[in-house]
């Protein structure tokens, strides 16, 4: 039901010395009416897993209540972004897999239980030069 538009994961080193990841996308919610999706999307979480299995939850995630587009071919559009911040020694273009848990409950019925989705996603790195506007 869920699913994202752009799933191109943004790595920036920080002054600390630690590395931010952030997801800006749309969440695409294939769906026959429209609906006010904080109403009835009950939890979301994303999770990053490396290639060396390292694991890693975005603590900061979020989707836009109103649409970014007009409801049109059983489709609602959210802005959604997900931020974490590792520690990692070095950074390069590579890739990882991302898994995305959502639970949307239209009546609390048990049959409408959580749902996932996972798929392999570039992590890009992206240079940031502190002191310099």
């Amino acid at each position: 039901m869920l699913r994202l538009s752009d799933t191109s994961i943004r790595m920036y080193r920080r002054k600390d010395g630690r590395v931010s990841l952030r997801l800006r996308s749309y969440l695409l919610v294939n769906t026959n009416v429209g609906f006010r999706l904080s109403a009835y999307l009950r939890s979301i979480s994303c999770r990053l897993r490396f290639a060396s299995g390292e694991e890693v939850g975005f603590n900061e995630l979020g989707f836009t209540e109103d649409l970014e587009a007009e409801y049109k071919l059983n489709t609602m559009v959210h802005g959604f972004w997900a931020a974490a911040v590792v520690d990692m020694d070095t950074i390069r273009d590579t890739v990882a897999k991302l898994r995305m848990d959502y639970h949307i409950s239209f009546t609390g019925h048990e049959s409408e239980a959580a749902e996932f989705f996972e798929i392999v996603v570039p992590l890009v790195r992206r240079r940031t030069v502190y002191g310099r506007w």
